[in-house]
């Protein structure tokens, strides 16, 4: 049984965010989701699927967690295996948000921190937590993108 998996999508800002918000909804299926941001949404992505359409059920799966600054993430993610409520999905909006440009010391460390905690969860739930991880390509160069990749894929 697949315990955990991390996927990471390396596009504009914008095209991470479409993307992951359509993860959020489709893991809302099978349990809580908890989505990152550095900044509170102004609004709702643009998705292929009218918002109307979809269950407001799974939206209530989804917690946006607001989480401005690095240290704030770090306790924030440290504090996942005491929630009442378990997360089966995790999903950071941005992780060059918590990072100096071209930063990877600090990127491989929140990456880090975000598998063990995953880990834990699918521990705690006995059963699958996914990670998705959003980069901004532009922001930090395709060589950064392709190494996290190699480390953590």
């Amino acid at each position: 049984m697949e315990t955990d998996s991390c996927t990471f999508y390396f596009e504009d800002a914008n095209a991470n965010r479409k993307k992951l918000f359509a993860k959020a909804l489709l893991h809302a299926k099978d349990g809580k989701v908890l989505y990152i941001l550095a900044e509170e949404l102004n609004e709702l992505p643009v998705l292929s699927q009218d918002l109307s359409s979809i269950n407001k059920h799974y939206m209530k799966m989804v917690t946006f967690m607001y989480v401005k600054s690095l240290d704030s993430l770090i306790e924030s993610i440290s504090a996942l295996q005491d929630w009442q409520s378990i997360p089966s999905t995790i999903i950071l909006d941005d992780l060059s948000a918590y990072c100096n440009k071209n930063d990877l010391q600090n990127a491989c460390g929140i990456v880090a921190l975000l598998q063990d905690s995953t880990k834990c969860c699918s521990n705690l739930l006995k059963g699958t937590c996914r990670l998705f991880i959003s980069v901004p390509k532009g922001i930090v160069g395709e060589d950064y993108c392709n190494m996290l990749k190699e480390l953590y894929c």
